[in-house]
C-alpha cells in the first residue's frame, strides 16, 4: 500500500514539475522560449567551480528582468542536442553588460568566452553589437551553460540560441534596422526643426531643436549602434542626453500649452522644474549610479505632471493641446510598463523592451505634426492679418481720396474766390493809382501854367521834376510793371532820370547807366526816385559847362553784416 501510496505522489508532482532541459531538434531554428535559472553573486566573487556547486533557486521564463543591482547575475541552462547540427551562436539580445561571459563544458572542461561592452567588435568572436556567443555542440550533448553578467543598468534581456546559418540570415532584419529607420527619421525632423528655428526665430522652435537633438543622442546610445564605431565608453556619458531631452521637453511644453496665459500662477515653478535636470545632466558626465534611477523617476514624474496639466488646459479653452495630450498619454503609458520592466515587476519582451523607443518616436512624429500645424496656423493668421490690413489699407486709400477731392474743392472755391478778391483789389488798386496819376498831371498843368508867369523858372522846374518822378511810380505800375508788388529798378529810373533831362532843352545832355537787375518795393522806389531827381537835377543845375554835361547813374545792391 505504501509502494503504490509513494508512486502516486511522484506521478502527481510530476504533473506539476518543470523541465528545465532545452532540447534541439532539426526542426527548429531559433530557441527562445524556454526557462532560465538564476542566480545573484552576493560577493561578486565566485567563479564557475563556485557557482558550478550551489543550487540555483529562482526560475523565471527567458526573457528576464531582474531589476536594478549591484551583484553579478549568474544564469544556468541546461541543454541537450538530439539535433544534427553542432554550431550554434547564442545572444542575449543586448549590448550594455559590461561583462558577459559564457562558460560551457567540452570534453569535461570549462571552456570559457568573454566578451562585454567596451571590448571593440573587431575582437569579438561574433562581429556584432549584441553580446553573442558561438557555441559548438556535439551531437547527444547535455550539459548545464552559464553566462556571468555584470554592468551598471538593470538586469534585463532574452537569451536566443540560433542555428549558425540562420543566424547569419536573420542579423539582416533585426532591431538594429529599425533603430537606423527611427534613427533616420528623427535626423530629419531635427533638420527640419532647424529650418523652422532659424526662420521664424521663436524660443518654441528653439526648444523643440533641442529636445529633437537630445531624442537623437539618445536614440544612438540606447540602440548600441555606438558599438559599430567603438564609441561604446561614451555610453554612460550620453545617458545625460535623457536630462536635457526631458529639460526641452518641459519648456517645449510650457510654450506649446501656452501655460503663461492658462496657468499664470504655477508657470514660472514650472519653469523651475527644468533646473533638476540640468543639474543631472551636467553630474551624469561624472558619476552614472545612481543618478540614472533617480533621472528615469524625475521622467516619469514630470510626465505625470504635464499630463492632467494638459487635459485642464483643454477644457479651459485651448483645443489644441489635445495633440499633445494625445503624444503624451502614449508616451506615458509604454515609459511606464519600460520602467515597470526595469524594476524588474514585469517580464521582458519587444513590448516592454522596444516600446519606450516606439513611444518617443511616436511623440516626436506627433511634436513635428503638432509644430507643423502650429506653423501653418501662425501662417495663416499672418494671411488673415495681411488680408485685414490691406482691407484698411483700401479703405483709408478710399477715405483720404474722398477727403483729398473734398478738400481739392475747398481749396478750388476757395482759391477761386481769392483769386477774384484779388483781381477787384487789383481793379481798385490801378484805379487808384490811375487817379493818383491824373491828379499829379493836374498839378503839374497847374505849375506850368504858374511858371509861365515868372521869369524864375528853375523854381518851378524843381519841384515839376519832383512831381514827374512820383509820377512815374505810379505810370510805372499802372502801364509797364508785370505786377504791383515789385518794381524793376533799371525801367524805372531810367524813365525818370530821360523825363528830367528832357525838361532841360537848352542843355546837350548824355546819361548813362549802370542799373543791376534789382526789384524794388513800392516805398523803396518812391524815396530812392526822389534822391535821384535831387541828384540828376543838381548835377545839371551846377554843372560849369552847361552845354555838354555827361552824368553816369550806378546802382547796386549791397548786403552789410551788422554786428
Amino acid at each position: 500500500m505504501i509502494k503504490y501510496f509513494f508512486i502516486f505522489c511522484l506521478f502527481f508532482s510530476s504533473l506539476f514539475s518543470e523541465n528545465l532541459t532545452l532540447t534541439f531538434n532539426d526542426t527548429t531554428d531559433i530557441y527562445n522560449d524556454f526557462k532560465i535559472e538564476y542566480l545573484k553573486d552576493n560577493s561578486n566573487l565566485s567563479n564557475i567551480k563556485d557557482i558550478e556547486k550551489k543550487e540555483f533557486k529562482k526560475i523565471t521564463n527567458n526573457g528576464f528582468a531582474l531589476g536594478y543591482s549591484n551583484q553579478k547575475i549568474w544564469i544556468k541552462i541546461n541543454i541537450l542536442n538530439k539535433s544534427k547540427e553542432e554550431h550554434f551562436i547564442l545572444t542575449l539580445n543586448e549590448t550594455f553588460y559590461e561583462k558577459a561571459n559564457l562558460y560551457y563544458k567540452k570534453n569535461n572542461k570549462w571552456i570559457k568566452k568573454e566578451n562585454g561592452l567596451f571590448i571593440p567588435i573587431k575582437q569579438r568572436e561574433i562581429k556584432y553589437n549584441k553580446l553573442s556567443f558561438k557555441l559548438n555542440l556535439p551531437k547527444n550533448y547535455q550539459n548545464n551553460i552559464y553566462l556571468e553578467l555584470k554592468g551598471k543598468y538593470a538586469y534585463f534581456g532574452e537569451v536566443s540560441i540560433y542555428k549558425e546559418n540562420y543566424f547569419r540570415l536573420k542579423n539582416f532584419l533585426d532591431m538594429n534596422n529599425l533603430y537606423i529607420f527611427i534613427f533616420g527619421t528623427t535626423f530629419i525632423i531635427l533638420i527640419f526643426s532647424i529650418g523652422l528655428s532659424a526662420t521664424l526665430k521663436e524660443r518654441i522652435y528653439y526648444y523643440y531643436f533641442g529636445y529633437t537633438l537630445f531624442n537623437l543622442i539618445y536614440l544612438i546610445k540606447i540602440s548600441g549602434l555606438l558599438c559599430f564605431i567603438d564609441l561604446q565608453k561614451y555610453i554612460y556619458i550620453l545617458h545625460s542626453s535623457v536630462a536635457f531631452l526631458d529639460a526641452f521637453l518641459i519648456l517645449f511644453s510650457l510654450e506649446y500649452l501656452n501655460t503663461k496665459k492658462y496657468l499664470k500662477r504655477y508657470d514660472k515653478l514650472l519653469r523651475y522644474s527644468v533646473i533638476p535636470f540640468f543639474l543631472i545632466g551636467f553630474i551624469l558626465f561624472f558619476d552614472y549610479q545612481p543618478w540614472n534611477q533617480i533621472l528615469n523617476a524625475l521622467s516619469l514624474l514630470i510626465t505625470i505632471i504635464f499630463l492632467p496639466l494638459s487635459i485642464y488646459i483643454f477644457f479651459k479653452g485651448y483645443k489644441r493641446s489635445v495633440y499633445y495630450t494625445f503624444a503624451l498619454l502614449i508616451y506615458f503609458f509604454l515609459a511606464m510598463i519600460f520602467m515597470l520592466m526595469l524594476s524588474g515587476l514585469i517580464e521582458y519582451n519587444n513590448l516592454t523592451r522596444y516600446g519606450l523607443v516606439y513611444g518617443t518616436a511616436l511623440e516626436n512624429i506627433i511634436f513635428s505634426i503638432m509644430i507643423i500645424s502650429r506653423y501653418n496656423e501662425i501662417k495663416n493668421e499672418q494671411i488673415q492679418y495681411q488680408k485685414e490690413l490691406l482691407s484698411i489699407k483700401n479703405e483709408h486709400a478710399k477715405l483720404l481720396k474722398n477727403e483729398v477731392k473734398r478738400r481739392t474743392n475747398e481749396l478750388t472755391i476757395a482759391n477761386n474766390k481769392l483769386s477774384r478778391i484779388l483781381k477787384e483789389r487789383e481793379l481798385l488798386l490801378k484805379e487808384i493809382l490811375h487817379r493818383v496819376k491824373n491828379n499829379f498831371h493836374m498839378i503839374l498843368g497847374i505849375l506850368w501854367f504858374e511858371s509861365k508867369k515868372y521869369e524864375e523858372k528853375d523854381i518851378f522846374s524843381d519841384l515839376i521834376n519832383r512831381i514827374k518822378s512820383m509820377s512815374k511810380t505810379h505810370e510805372y505800375l499802372l502801364y509797364t510793371s508785370e505786377n504791383l508788388k515789385n518794381i524793376k529798378a533799371k525801367e524805372y529810373f531810367k524813365d525818370i532820370i530821360e523825363s528830367i533831362s528832357s525838361t532841360y532843352t537848352n542843355k546837350k545832355i548824355n546819361i548813362n547807366f549802370s542799373i543791376g537787375n534789382i526789384e524794388l518795393k513800392f516805398d523803396d522806389a518812391i524815396s530812392l526816385s526822389i534822391i535821384i531827381n535831387e541828384i540828376v537835377n543838381n548835377s545839371i543845375k551846377h554843372h560849369p559847362d552847361s552845354k555838354n554835361i555827361n552824368i553816369f547813374v550806378s546802382l547796386e545792391e549791397k548786403k552789410i553784416k551788422f554786428f
